[in-house]
């Protein structure tokens, strides 16, 4: 399929998606959450850093598309991706979830695991959870929850195989926005549980929890 700047009905976009591209939702994390297209990927609208964020996230020469509840934003969205040829655009996905939602296509919401939750269910030793931070390295040296594993967001999609299908990744980063992104990734890649934390390790170091902190290396 060539790449197109058209609008897209969800018969079309489904089309486009079974073909192999990427439908990329710019809303914001917690309207996602609520309802979404199966397969799709969450990459909140920011003019400024789109091009950016969507070359971390995905690989070079993934077709997408794009939706959004605002037709202005993804008309802005389209216009700030025109010319960036690593990831062609193929279309807007015209009028978001509602078109799809009234074409009797299936909608699904992502998992939210609450600050307050996540303790809970740390400090049980029958949980599965697995729990991903998906920070760059620097600001995991400022602090993380004990029992994290780091992988940043750029490594997300590189090393979803060696994830372990029967634990449920529970992704988390500052604020909820970035972890929603690689929740996305990794179910669209097939890990049958993922779940976002949304307020993420802001929420968590106000809620006064414990955090580790790597010691610094000796002055030289």
């Amino acid at each position: 399929m060539e790449p197109i700047t058209s609008r897209l009905t969800p018969e079309q976009a489904r089309g486009a998606m079974e073909e192999g591209a990427l439908l990329i939702d710019l809303r914001p994390h917690a309207e996602f959450a609520t309802a979404y297209i199966p397969g799709s990927m969450n990459l909140m609208f920011s003019r400024k850093s789109l091009p950016e964020r969507l070359a971390t996230a995905i690989p070079a020469d993934t077709r997408i598309l794009l939706l959004s509840g605002d037709p202005a934003e993804t008309n802005a969205a389209a216009e700030v991706l025109k010319g960036v040829d690593r990831n062609p655009v193929l279309g807007i996905a015209a009028g978001g979830i509602e078109a799809w939602r009234a074409a009797g296509f299936p909608l699904i919401s992502l998992s939210q695991v609450r600050v307050s939750d996540l303790r809970d269910r740390l400090k049980s030793r029958r949980d599965d959870l697995l729990l991903i931070d998906v920070r760059e390295s620097f600001e995991w040296e400022l602090g993380y929850i004990e029992g994290s594993l780091l992988i940043p967001l750029g490594e997300i999609w590189q090393r979803a195989e060696k994830i372990d299908p029967d634990r449920e990744a529970v992704l988390i980063c500052e604020e909820g926005i970035r972890s929603s992104t690689a929740a996305t990734i990794l179910l669209h890649l097939g890990v049958p549980r993922a779940a976002n934390v949304p307020g993420g390790l802001g929420d968590w170091f106000k809620a006064g929890h414990p955090i580790v902190r790597p010691p610094k290396p000796p002055k030289r």
